[in-house]
Parts: structure tokens; sequence; C-alpha cells
């Protein structure tokens, strides 16, 4: 016979097993919500997807399987990032996961161009979370993933214009490039200062006890409490020497891989690659994509690269069929696994549960 459960952990275990299944029951609804997103941005872009498949008679594809692979090891070092920086805050991460979900982010990302980005960034939270890490260490590795991927993105446009022989626009590049990341890093550093921190946190529980009026949740009192501790929490996690190399490394490794998969594009069109442009073309795609005003940049990353190529050296006859094979390896596959990853990856499981009881 069960022995009877406790009032008070029933009532513990009750919420939780509800959210579970909350969960279990958006989830294909969200996965099918992305999927629809992904196909109808493929039918609304048709004539210009029949256009791509015009464009690759005649391509090299043992070129195209080796772009495709240098871009499968570009997004690894994405994987390879997170998990560095959940370890160095004492936080869990298997790789297999946060492969699973770096590219699943991606899918939602694509999928939806107005709201891409925060979806992605929410989907990642609550994916990580299930894992164990606390809100804390997730808001953490996000504010330094981005700020290593915005520096180390500088650096390679900054390469990019010292290769073309323009050492000054090199450093006006790297500098301005750089600046979008100052706000996170100023916050982050800012937020160890048990005097600033006081501060920002009274300022955010006053916002919050406004909202309160509209959003039931944040009427509770303490909830200045929990701001002032929450940033206190993220004051504390450093990031050593050794750790900020590592991460500067994948960061990087992320971005010159994906330039190498364009490389790989303009030979597999059995074009002469272009290569003291091509960092500043790859460049100008990768700030293109950025922008989000159609679903992964379609149309609008596809001119501004193949222009960057013509303008490089590269005839158009050979920079749009370029263009396509790296966005064909770049934007589609990458999306195809996002989208398979969200069908079939399972719930993550918390390190603590793999531990012997």
């Amino acid at each position: 016979m069960d022995s009877p459960v406790p009032a008070e952990t029933a009532g513990a275990v009750a919420p939780a097993g509800r959210s579970r299944g909350w969960r279990r029951a958006v989830r294909p609804v969200v996965t099918l919500v992305l999927l629809a997103a992904l196909v109808t941005a493929g039918i609304v872009n048709h004539d210009r997807v029949a256009g791509w498949v015009s464009e690759l008679v005649g391509v090299r594809w043992q070129w195209v399987l080796a772009s495709a692979v240098v871009q499968i090891a570009s997004f690894q070092c994405v994987a390879l990032l997170h998990r560095l920086l959940l370890r160095a805050g004492g936080g869990h991460g298997d790789l297999r996961a946060l492969t699973g979900t770096t590219y699943a982010a991606n899918g939602i990302s694509l999928g939806l161009p107005v709201a891409g980005a925060a979806a992605s960034a929410a989907y990642t939270y609550r994916r990580w979370h299930d894992l164990g890490n606390s809100t804390a260490l997730v808001g953490w590795v996000l504010a330094m993933s981005g700020i290593s991927s915005t520096v180390t993105l500088a650096a390679v446009i900054a390469l990019g214009l010292a290769v073309t022989g323009s050492t000054a626009g090199a450093l006006g590049a790297f500098a301005a490039s750089a600046a979008g990341a100052l706000p996170v890093l100023a916050v982050v550093l800012a937020i160890r200062h048990d005097a600033t921190r006081e501060v920002v946190g009274r300022v955010l529980g006053r916002g919050a006890k406004l909202l309160g009026r509209w959003v039931p949740a944040l009427r509770r009192k303490d909830v200045a409490a929990k701001i002032v501790d929450l940033l206190a929490s993220l004051g504390s996690y450093r990031l050593s020497t050794r750790g900020g190399v590592g991460a500067a490394l994948f960061s990087l490794g992320n971005w010159v891989l994906d330039a190498g998969s364009l490389a790989l594009a303009v030979v597999a069109v059995g074009a002469p690659v272009p290569w003291q442009g091509l960092l500043l073309a790859w460049a100008a795609g990768a700030l293109a994509t950025s922008v989000r005003l159609t679903p992964g940049g379609i149309g609008v990353v596809e001119a501004t690269l193949a222009s960057a190529l013509v303008a490089a050296g590269m005839p158009a006859s050979q920079a749009v069929p370029a263009v396509v094979v790296y966005r064909l390896v770049s934007l589609w596959l990458p999306a195809a696994i996002g989208a398979l990853c969200l069908v079939i990856s399972p719930r993550p499981v918390p390190a603590a549960e793999h531990q012997p009881h």
C-alpha cells in the first residue's frame, strides 16, 4: 500500500505536474506554428526560391558539402561557447542538449521575423533552466555570450578592412561595432557595486510596482527585494582569464568558420575566391541578417551579399550562385535542423537527476 503524500508535498508537486502538463500541451502547438511560419516564408518567396534552384545548375556539390560541414562546425562553436560560460558560472550544460537548443532557437528566430529574437531568447532560457541552471546564471551567460560575439564580430570586420589596406577604417570599424556591447558590459560591471545595485534594484522595483496594476504576479511586496537578490547573483559571477580567452576563441571561431563557409560556396561555383574583399562582403551579409526585416533576411541578405561580392571583384554571374549556395547551407540547412530539434528534442534532464541517490 502506498504511503500517503503529506499535504504540503502534494501542494508542491501538483503545480509542478500541472506546469509540465501545460508545457507538454503547448509545445506541439508552438512547434507547428513555427514550422508553419517557415513553410509560409518558403511559399511567399517561392519565385525567389525557384530562381535559387535554377542557379544551382553546374555547381560542384562536393564543395557544397564541404561548405555545409564548415557551417555546422560554426554552429557547434556557439554551443561550446554556451557550455563554457555555463560551467564558468557553476552551472550545467550537456553538449548535446545545448547543441539542440542552439539549432532550435535559431529556427525560432528565423520563423518569427518580428519577435524572433525575443522568442528565441525565451526558449533558450527555458531549456537552460530545465537543465538546472538558475535564472541569474542564464541571464549572465546570455549577456556574456552577446558581448563576446559582438566584440569578435567587430574584430573580424576590422580585420577585413585592414586587409584592404585601410588601417584607420579598421580601427574605426572595430570601435563602432564593439560599442554595441558596451551598454551590456557596463550593466554587468555596475551590478557588482553594492550601492549601484541597490539603486538599480529600487528603480526596477518601482517599475515593477507600476506594472503591477496590470500584471497580478508583480503585486507582491517582495518583488523589489527579489530583484536586488537577482542582481546580486548576477554580480557574483566571474569569468577567469582562461575562460575569457576560451569564450573569445569560440566566438571568433563561429564567425571565421561562417566566413569560410562563404569562401567554399564561391569555390563550389567555380569562381576564384576574392580573398582581399571576402571578409568585408561576408560582414555586409552578417549585418544585413541582423536587420530582420524578413524571416532569415530572405531577399535582403542575398542582395546585399551579392552586391558586396561584385564590389570585391566577382562577376555577377558567379556572385549570385555563390550566394545561393551559401544561403542554402547557412540559412536553410540550420533551419531544417532546428525544426527537427523542435519536434524530437526531449525535455533536458537536470544534472542533479543524473546523480545516484
